[in-house]
Formats: structure tokens, C-alpha cells, sequence
């Protein structure tokens, strides 16, 4: 029997253990409830978000770095074998080549495979942040 997604992410939206709220004192734009992020796995952004949600959905996509260079790409699987099964409910690729080959990876997995086109931005922003930060420091000029 499979549950629903909107069910699981009405039960996860508030109660989750991954979930870390920070109120804003004053005029802050983000509501009565403040900001809320979630240290879920599979989440691209942070953010509490049915959007974003790791658990909530049947297709994630998630970008961890390997390392000094290149990144890991998780998504899940959407096998009927692995269904049941949490520990091979996940895929993992390593990309190891330059910033162009890899972002062009992330897009074909994305949107040209139809798995979650609305992620593409997220992903490629995310993968230019963990790339900025494996570049070495440049030496200054004395």
C-alpha cells in the first residue's frame, strides 16, 4: 500500500525533526511563523518547502561534493523494485570533470529526462556554490 505524497507532507510539514524555525522580531516579510528550513536529506535548498521536501516527494534530487573536486548527484529511484526498500531507494554519481560538463550533466538529469525540471535552477545553483568553494584561494598580489 503507498501513501500519498500530499498526505506525508501534510504530516511532515510541521512535525518533522528536520525542521529548525527562526522567528524575526519586527517587520521581517516572512510571516507570523518566521523562517523555517529543514536539514532533511535530499532537499536542495534548505528551505520547508513542499518544493524542496526529501521526504514529502517521490523524486528528489540532491548535490553533495566529492571531495577536493567534482560533486555527488543523489536522486531517487523511481523503480518499482526499490519502492520498498530504503537502502536501495537511492542512486548515487559521482561527476568529476570541469564546471561546463557537469552543469550540462545536472540539466540532462534534470529536464531533458523529465524527472524534476522544476529543480534544474536549484541544482545548478547549488553545484556553482559547491564549486566556487572548491576552488583553491587565489594569492594575492604584493
Amino acid at each position: 500500500m503507498s501513501i500519498s505524497n500530499e498526505l506525508i507532507w501534510g504530516i511532515v510539514r510541521d512535525t518533522s525533526c528536520h525542521v529548525l524555525r527562526r522567528k524575526q522580531v519586527g517587520r521581517s516579510g516572512m510571516g507570523p511563523r518566521g523562517a523555517e528550513f529543514t536539514t532533511e536529506p535530499n532537499n536542495l535548498t534548505g528551505l520547508n518547502a513542499w518544493k524542496y521536501s526529501g521526504l514529502a516527494n517521490s523524486k528528489t534530487i540532491d548535490l553533495a561534493s566529492a571531495g577536493e573536486k567534482g560533486v555527488v548527484l543523489t536522486t531517487k529511484s523511481t523503480d518499482k523494485a526499490s519502492v520498498g526498500k530504503p537502502a536501495k531507494a537511492l542512486k548515487k554519481v559521482t561527476y568529476t570533470r570541469d564546471f561546463r560538463r557537469i552543469a550540462k550533466a545536472i540539466k540532462k538529469q534534470t529536464s531533458e529526462t523529465f524527472y524534476r525540471s522544476d529543480l534544474q535552477k536549484a541544482a545548478l545553483a547549488k553545484w556553482s556554490l559547491i564549486y566556487a568553494s572548491q576552488q583553491k584561494m587565489k594569492a594575492k598580489k604584493a
